[in-house]
């Protein structure tokens, strides 16, 4: 089962990077997108900078889950011991999962709460046929509500939705009886999973294979992400990052604020 996933991935990874990096990007040429924006340097708008904190939380996140990327395929293809890759990506593994709570925290009980940027209501949904025309080049207007568009919104949630997962799925690896006699596995999915599927150890084969799925799909989502942020969005990015704004083009930003 391993080896059929590493073939499917790998090949989804591939063709994704080609649609992105070589078909999206150069349709952009005959389009004329490509000259206005990298030539004569004039972006769709963007209309705010991240807080420090967010972002302080999101380098921490992108740090960590490249280790945990990286450790999580020497674990799949041993390389070296598998037990120092593991320890490593258990404590990266920890810390992903106390960002997360601190994001969770910031987004829902800080003062400067933000869960709203991220929630999709009727106006961002209206405007998601815009933002794909937008995206396949049907317009050169990218429609805004807030401040991420319908498309980055939804992203972002199916991302979280993934983390939770993922955490749950890692967790139900680990066989060691360390909580009261019993292992994470037998708690979070041999009790209930193990009848249904042939034992523990089949429940724990399982989730297994769904931890190494949603691996894949964070590589391929990281993917498409670092595309948008390079070549799509890169005056966001720039103000991510604290860097100098690039002309921005007013035309081609229908910007309506819902707050």
């Amino acid at each position: 089962m391993n080896v059929w996933l590493d073939v499917v991935f790998v090949c989804l990874e591939v063709l994704v990077i080609i649609v992105f990096f070589v078909v999206h990007l150069g349709v952009s040429i005959p389009t004329g997108r490509f000259k206005k924006m990298w030539i004569q340097g004039i972006w769709p708008k963007h209309d705010w900078r991240a807080p420090a904190l967010p972002k302080f939380i999101h380098f921490q996140h992108l740090l960590m889950m490249v280790i945990l990327g990286i450790t999580g395929m020497l674990i799949r293809f041993p390389v070296f011991d598998r037990t120092p890759m593991r320890i490593v990506h258990y404590v990266a593994m920890v810390i992903v999962g106390l960002n997360f709570l601190w994001r969770l925290w910031y987004a829902f009980f800080s003062k400067d709460r933000d869960w709203r940027e991220f929630a999709v209501g009727k106006k961002d949904l209206a405007t998601l046929l815009g933002v794909a025309a937008y995206y396949t080049y049907f317009s050169n207007k990218k429609p805004h509500v807030a401040k991420y568009n319908v498309m980055q919104k939804l992203a972002y949630d199916a991302f979280g939705v993934l983390m939770i997962l993922q955490g749950f799925t890692g967790l139900s690896l680990i066989m060691q009886p360390i909580i009261f006699g019993q292992s994470p596995r037998f708690l979070l999915v041999g009790w209930w999973l193990g009848p249904l599927v042939g034992g523990t150890a089949m429940a724990g084969a399982w989730m297994r294979i769904a931890h190494y799925s949603i691996t894949w799909l964070f590589i391929i989502i990281t993917t498409v992400h670092i595309y948008l942020a390079a070549f799509i969005d890169f005056p966001c990015t720039l103000d991510f990052f604290g860097l100098k704004e690039l002309k921005l083009d007013p035309n081609a930003h229908a910007h309506t604020d819902e707050h």
